[in-house]
C-alpha cells in the first residue's frame, strides 16, 4: 500500500502512461480521436478479441473488445503483452470493462480508467485505437463520456438494450451531445431512434464450439450509412 497518496496519485504512480497523455477535468487520460480518413471504413471487417490472432490479424479488420470482465482484465494485468498483435490490424477497440446503474460509482471510474488507459498505453505504441462507450443512467454519463476527445470515432453495443430503449436512447444522445462522432460504429442490432452516421457489425446466435459461451461470431459488414434527423 502507498501511503499520502490519492486515488488518482495512486494510478500516475501504480500505472503509469507510457508516452505523452492529457488528462481531462475527471483526471482521466485522453484517447486521442482517429482521423475518418486514415481507414477504408466502407470495407472495414470485425473481429473479437477471442479470435484475434497471428494467423487472422489483417490490416482491413478491426478488434471489437466486447467481452467478460475476467478476460478483459488480463489485458490490464499485462498491457504490453498483445502490442506485436494488435499493430497487425486495422484498428482495436478499447474494452468494454461493465458498466451498470446497480454499480458504485468507484467502480464505473476504475472500470472507464482502465478502458482509457489501456487505450492511451496502445495508442503510444502506434495502434489505431478507437474508443468503446457505455453508460448506465443519467449520474454515470459525465464519466462514462470523460477521456475521449471531441468529434472522436467511437464504437457502441447494442446487446441486451433492447429492453431498455429509453435508457439506452437517452446516453446515446447525451453521448453524440458530448462528443459529437463523424463515424459511430454499432455493434448489434440497430434501435429505432439512433440518428447519425454508422457502421453496423451485426451478430449472429451463433456460437464456436470452443468456449462456446463467450466467442460471438460477427455477422455481415455494413457500409456506412447515414440516418438523418427529422426537421
Amino acid at each position: 500500500m502507498i501511503k499520502g497518496l490519492n486515488e488518482y496519485e495512486k494510478y500516475k504512480v501504480v500505472r503509469p502512461i507510457f508516452g505523452d497523455c492529457e488528462y481531462d477535468s475527471f483526471d482521466m487520460p485522453v484517447i486521442k480521436k482517429t482521423s475518418i480518413e486514415c481507414l477504408d471504413w466502407n470495407n472495414l471487417k470485425a473481429i473479437g478479441l477471442q479470435n484475434a490472432s497471428t494467423k487472422t490479424s489483417s490490416k482491413d479488420t478491426l478488434v471489437l473488445m466486447f467481452n467478460y470482465d475476467k478476460r478483459l482484465l488480463s489485458l490490464w494485468n499485462d498491457p504490453l503483452k498483445k502490442i506485436a498483435l494488435f499493430q497487425g490490424f486495422a484498428a482495436i477497440a478499447t474494452p468494454d470493462f461493465s458498466i451498470y446503474p446497480t454499480m458504485n460509482t468507484n467502480e464505473i471510474r476504475h472500470n472507464i480508467f482502465m478502458s482509457r488507459w489501456l487505450g492511451v498505453t496502445w495508442q503510444s505504441y502506434n495502434c489505431l485505437t478507437i474508443p468503446t462507450i457505455g453508460w448506465a443512467l443519467p449520474d454515470t454519463y459525465d464519466l462514462c463520456f470523460s477521456g475521449v476527445e471531441k468529434e472522436s470515432i467511437v464504437i457502441i453495443s447494442t446487446l441486451g438494450c433492447q429492453n431498455r430503449v429509453s435508457d439506452f436512447l437517452n446516453g446515446f444522445n447525451e453521448m453524440k451531445s458530448r462528443i459529437n462522432p463523424p463515424l459511430i460504429i454499432v455493434f448489434g442490432d440497430m434501435i429505432p431512434g439512433m440518428k447519425g452516421t454508422f457502421i453496423n457489425f451485426r451478430y449472429t446466435d451463433c456460437f464456436y464450439q470452443k468456449n462456446k459461451h463467450e466467442q460471438m461470431r460477427l455477422d455481415g459488414v455494413s457500409k456506412i450509412f447515414t440516418i438523418k434527423e427529422v426537421v
